[in-house]
């Protein structure tokens, strides 16, 4: 079956995304942008190799872009592997366990709440993975783009994934190497977002403080390993 629904008013993609998962029914979520879709492989053997994973939370899957002539996000083994996270553009995740993590966390506004949300789901054993044989085609293209409020957002939730995640010993010396990283990239491409990101990040830690859940050192280094998505 179906079934189509339409937003008359913009609440963020955050927040529709959240939404979108409480309304239907099925055991698992595929998410695909509108700019996004299918081109190889079956996502029946995708869902029998997540229905084999009882620990699954969510499948990352390989995205070419044919604008720009690249992989997004590519394979590195032809055969499914665990990594940290996936790319928004196209997943597939698990229903209920979405939404018994509480979805997406709507404080971010825009970047970086894929890896915020699967570092929780991590912290509950819960894992995600590659599946090499499903190919995803995302046709963005970066003509458009407002790359102060990509800028901004992807350096204050960096900064805010820090604080809630990073290990405590270690958590001050993260903040200060992404700082200066982000400030050395700023001056460079001449894109002021990235530091009053970072600027805004720090000022609104005690504001959300209350999403500290800092990872042992054992998780922590078991995350560090796993390739990104």
């Amino acid at each position: 079956n179906i079934e189509l629904k339409r937003f008359n008013n913009s609440s963020g993609y955050i927040a529709r995304r959240n939404q979108l998962a409480k309304i239907m029914k099925t055991k698992y979520y595929l998410s695909l942008d509108d700019d996004s879709y299918s081109v190889f492989g079956s996502l029946i053997a995708a869902v029998e190799f997540a229905e084999a994973k009882k620990d699954l939370f969510c499948l990352s899957f390989p995205i070419y872009n044919p604008v720009q002539n690249r992989y997004e996000n590519s394979s590195h083994l032809p055969q499914p592997y665990q990594v940290r996270s996936f790319i928004g553009c196209g997943h597939l995740l698990h229903r209920d366990r979405f939404l018994k993590l509480g979805g997406y966390r709507p404080e971010l506004i825009h970047q970086g709440e894929e890896m915020e949300l699967t570092a929780r789901a991590f912290q509950q054993d819960l894992s995600c993975y590659h599946f090499p044989d499903f190919l995803i085609h995302h046709t963005a293209s970066n003509k458009g783009r407002n790359w102060w409020r990509m800028d901004y957002y992807g350096s204050r939730n960096n900064v805010l994934w820090n604080d809630w995640f990073i290990p405590q010993g270690y958590r001050i010396i993260k903040q200060i190497r992404t700082f200066i990283s982000r400030s050395l990239i700023s001056l460079k491409v001449r894109r002021s977002g990235l530091i009053q990101g970072e600027l805004a990040g720090f000022k609104q830690i005690g504001q959300y403080k209350h999403h500290r859940h800092n990872m042992s050192w054992k998780y922590f280094t078991q995350w560090q390993n796993m390739p990104h998505s």
